[in-house]
Formats: structure tokens, C-alpha cells, sequence
């Protein structure tokens, strides 16, 4: 009986083997989805390039076919480098897949659906798949749609494998409009369906030049109103602290003995507090409704110090009090949602215009570029509008040290 009860709680424990497998597989499923180290943030870096590249290789190999003919050196090399990474990566994804978890699932097998082509080609030229056969699976090239699944899940990720950028937020767009191209090109492969034949480029074009002239002058009003803003925020934060030290300096010397008093009755106005909270609140970290309810009791502890001097209502009402109140009134000032969701349809509808009236790899890099500058100057104006958004900082209300 001693012998079972000395084992009894040794039997229950995992061994340490196991749970530094199960910790492993944590630690990796974190980083092929959220990477924090920075071996993850290459690894998604360079998965994420090479789909980009899987991707840009169907319009080369569309747009110039003698380059990557049917069963030639080339297109097996290639080919067999994106069968490579694609599938070391399907091999990480399957070692953390959560069965119970559909999305991940589903994710899984547009992963698998993705290496497919790759696969075939590689067999085909190795000898393991009769090339006569290859036609019959001309379905198969449907499956490279899944390659841009895979883009956007991996889109997701690149704000952290590469930081806050332009670049990295409009990335989710180009893949969407890069999906949709792969989506034309690979249906008219297999179908002999070609949609652009259906759309007078003479009269896109038109359309293309109109829509980027209102889109392009609704965003340079919108640039300057939100510069102007921001410029405004970063003087108001400035005056409401000096504002805040001139009082304090009078409160500890002019006004010393009646400081001295409320801090007997328990209204001892926290400068030092008051400004920590400031601190969170610009990164977001305390909500409105909370640093107006401190500004308020701030305001009524200061307001008992100076109210035996006469002379300080002015400085106390006038400047400190109404500066105080405008700053903090001023950052919860911005467009409404609806607005930002009227550019980003505007945006869309510009960037599928360019698309059918410019087919082909020039009209992609057209397309992306488009997207770039139009898309980038929506993210811009986004982010400086919302001045104490911590989610992606890059062009915010500049907050000068105290």
C-alpha cells in the first residue's frame, strides 16, 4: 500500500518529455501563424514570397510561353521550388492542425489543393506521370487559385514579420485584386473564356480616368483636413501641459499653504498621476470615458487650492480648463466609419477598372501600383485621423515629451 500511495501521484504526472513535445508544438504554432521571433518572421517572410512569386510566374508563363514551355528544364525547376516550400509548409501546418477547428481545416486542404500543379509537373517530368495524361487533368490548373488562399492567410501575418508600413496594410488588397486576376486568367486557360473581351477598353478607359480624378482629389481634401488636424492635436497637447505646470508651480509656491490643506482633506490634486494616466490614454490603453472622469477630479482638486485667490480664476478657468477639455475633445474627432467604408468601395471599384481595361503583366504591375498609391493614401489618412489608435501607428498626432 505505501509502495502504490508513493507512486500513486508520480503515475499522474506527464513526463517531462511530453510536455516538452506539447510546448514545441505551441511554440510552432505560433510561429507559423503569429511570429515573434525572429527565425518565424524570415520563415513567413520567405513563404510569403514565394507565393507572391508562384502567383507572378502564371502571368509570365502566360504572357510569354516560350520562356516556360511544357516539360522543359525551367518550368521543372521552378515548379519543383514552390512543390518544395509549399509543402515543407503544409508538413508545419499539419503538425499543429487542430481537427476540431473547421477553418483551420479548411485552410489546410486549400494548402494541399495549392502543391497539387506543382506536384504534376514535377512528375510529368520525372517520368512518373505520363505526359499524354496531363491533359486530361486540365482541371488541375484550377487548383493554383488556391495559391492565392494561401496569400491571403499568409497577408494576414506581414504587419508582424514586417512591421507597421504602408506597404504591410495595403498587402491585403493587392492579394484580393491579385486573386481575382488569377481567378480571370486561370478560368480562361481551362474554359477558352476570355472576360475581357466583353469590356470596350476605349470607354474603361475613360471610366478609369474619371474615377481616379474625383477619388484622387476626395483624398487630397481628406489628406490636408487630417493633416491639419493632427498638427492641431500636437499644439493643443503641448499648451494644455504647460498649462497644467504653470498651475502646479503656483499651487507649490503662491498657493503652498492651501495645498498643504488638501492634502489634510483627502483632495490633493495628483499632477504626477494625472499625467501617467495621459500617458495610456494617447496609446490607448485608457478609454475616454475614464481620463475625462481623472481630468474632471483634477480639475475640482485644483479648483479647491486656488479658489481662496481670486486672481487665479483666470489662468484656472480660461486656460487650463478649456485647454485641457480641447485636447481631449480633439482626439475623439474623426470621420465617421461610413466614410472610410465609401473610400474602400471607391477604391475597389477603381482598382477592378484598371484590371479590365489593362490585362495582361504590364496592366498587373499597373494594377498594383494603382493600388499602392491610392490604397496607401486611404491607410494614411486612416491612421492619422485616429490620433490615439494603438493598433498601427505610423503617421499619428506627433505627442512631444514632457
Amino acid at each position: 500500500m505505501t509502495t502504490d500511495n508513493a507512486q500513486g501521484p508520480h503515475a499522474d504526472t506527464p513526463e517531462p518529455e511530453v510536455l516538452a513535445g506539447v510546448r514545441s508544438l505551441r511554440d510552432l504554432d505560433r510561429e507559423i501563424n503569429e511570429p515573434i521571433t525572429e527565425l518565424g518572421k524570415r520563415y513567413m517572410a520567405f513563404v510569403a514570397m514565394t507565393v507572391v512569386a508562384s502567383i507572378f510566374f502564371l502571368f509570365v508563363s502566360d504572357e510569354y510561353p516560350s520562356w516556360f514551355p511544357p516539360n522543359s528544364v525551367q518550368l521543372f525547376v521552378v515548379e519543383l521550388f514552390i512543390f518544395c516550400i509549399f509543402t515543407l509548409d503544409f508538413i508545419l501546418r499539419l503538425a499543429v492542425i487542430k481537427p476540431n477547428n473547421w477553418r483551420s481545416c479548411l485552410l489546410l486542404l486549400c494548402d494541399a489543393l495549392a502543391i497539387v500543379p506543382s506536384a504534376m509537373v514535377v512528375l510529368v517530368f520525372v517520368g512518373l506521370v505520363p505526359a499524354a495524361h496531363l491533359e486530361l487533368l486540365v482541371l488541375l490548373r484550377l487548383f493554383r487559385l488556391m495559391r492565392v488562399v494561401k496569400l491571403l492567410r499568409v497577408s494576414t501575418s506581414i504587419t508582424a514579420v514586417f512591421g507597421a508600413s504602408v506597404f504591410s496594410l495595403v498587402f491585403g488588397a493587392m492579394a484580393a485584386h491579385l486573386g481575382l486576376r488569377v481567378l480571370f486568367v486561370e478560368i480562361g486557360r481551362v474554359t477558352a473564356f476570355d472576360v475581357y473581351t466583353f469590356f470596350d477598353r476605349p470607354v474603361l478607359m475613360l471610366a478609369v480616368s474619371a474615377v481616379g480624378y474625383v477619388f484622387g482629389i476626395a483624398l487630397a481634401i481628406t489628406f490636408g483636413i487630417v493633416k491639419r488636424k493632427q498638427m492641431e492635436i500636437t499644439e493643443m497637447h503641448r499648451t494644455a501641459l504647460d498649462a497644467l505646470q504653470a498651475v502646479e508651480y503656483d499651487c507649490q509656491t503662491v498657493l503652498k499653504e492651501g495645498l498643504e490643506q488638501s492634502q489634510v482633506n483627502g483632495r490633493h490634486p495628483d499632477f504626477d498621476g494625472w499625467r501617467v494616466q495621459l500617458s495610456h490614454y494617447l496609446q490607448e490603453e485608457l478609454s475616454y470615458e475614464a481620463m475625462k472622469a481623472s481630468t474632471t477630479t483634477l480639475l475640482h482638486n485644483i479648483r479647491d487650492v486656488v479658489h481662496t485667490r481670486p486672481s487665479m480664476d483666470v489662468p484656472f478657468h480660461a486656460v487650463l480648463t478649456q485647454r485641457m477639455s480641447a485636447f481631449l475633445t480633439k482626439t475623439q474627432v474623426c470621420f465617421h466609419p461610413a466614410f472610410y467604408a465609401w473610400l474602400r468601395r471607391i477604391a475597389n471599384l477603381y482598382f477592378v477598372l484598371v484590371m479590365l481595361a489593362a490585362p495582361g503583366l504590364t496592366g498587373l504591375g499597373v494594377q498594383l501600383l494603382v493600388i499602392f498609391v491610392f490604397q496607401g493614401l486611404v491607410v494614411i489618412i486612416d491612421d492619422m485621423d485616429h490620433s490615439v489608435d494603438k493598433a498601427v501607428t505610423i503617421f499619428n498626432a506627433k505627442i512631444l515629451e514632457v
